[in-house]
C-alpha cells in the first residue's frame, strides 16, 4: 500500500538560496520556494494498520525542511569548492569567485551538488534514516519530489527492500 503527502497542501516547504556551481544561469546565488512531495510504498503495519502514521512521516519532513528554511544551501561534496571556516563566518571559493557568509545563515549538506536531483536524494536519505532508527521495517521504498516551483521539480526513489 502506498502513503502519499502533498507537499503543497501538506505544508512541507521551504525557502532557500543555493548555487549550482558551474551552470551558466544557475552558478549565481539565488532562491526558491520549495516544496516536497513523499511517498511511501510498504505494508501495513501495528494496531492501527498503517504503513506509517501521517504525523509521523510529516514531522520527520517538516523538521528537514525547517533546518535549511531560509539558508544557504551548499554541497559539501563539491570536488571544485574549496571550503575554509574563517571565525564565526564560511568563505568558500569556485574557480575566480570568492564568497563569505556568515555561517549562522549557510548549511552545508553531504551531497555533491544542491541541484533539486540532488536535494531529493538527500531527503530520501535523511527520510530512511530516521524511519528506521524508529524501528519501522515494514517499508519497501520512499519517493520523495523536491518541487523548485510548481510544475518543475526531481524526484527520486530509494528502495529500503525488494517490492514483493
Amino acid at each position: 500500500m502506498m502513503l502519499e503527502l502533498n507537499g503543497l497542501h501538506a505544508g512541507l516547504r521551504f525557502s532557500s538560496a543555493h548555487i549550482v556551481f558551474g551552470h551558466p544561469t544557475c552558478g549565481v546565488i539565488h532562491g526558491h520556494s520549495y516544496y516536497v512531495d513523499v511517498k511511501l510504498y510498504g505494508d501495513r503495519a501495528g494496531e492501527f494498520k498503517f504503513v506509517c502514521d501521517f504525523k509521523i512521516i510529516k514531522k520527520i519532513v517538516k523538521e528537514i525542511c525547517d533546518k535549511l528554511d531560509h539558508k544557504l544551501i551548499l554541497p559539501k561534496n563539491h570536488e571544485h569548492v574549496y571550503y575554509e571556516l574563517r571565525d564565526k563566518t564560511l568563505y568558500f571559493k569556485y574557480e575566480n569567485k570568492e564568497y563569505s557568509i556568515p555561517v549562522e545563515d549557510v548549511i552545508l549538506l553531504p551531497i555533491p551538488s544542491t541541484t533539486a536531483e540532488d536535494l531529493a536524494i538527500y531527503f530520501a536519505n535523511e527520510i530512511a534514516d530516521r524511519l528506521k532508527n524508529l524501528g519501522f521495517s515494514n517499508i519497501n521504498w520512499i519517493e520523495v519530489s523536491i518541487n523548485e516551483g510548481i510544475g518543475q521539480g526531481a524526484c527520486y526513489r530509494k528502495y529500503l527492500k525488494e517490492v514483493k
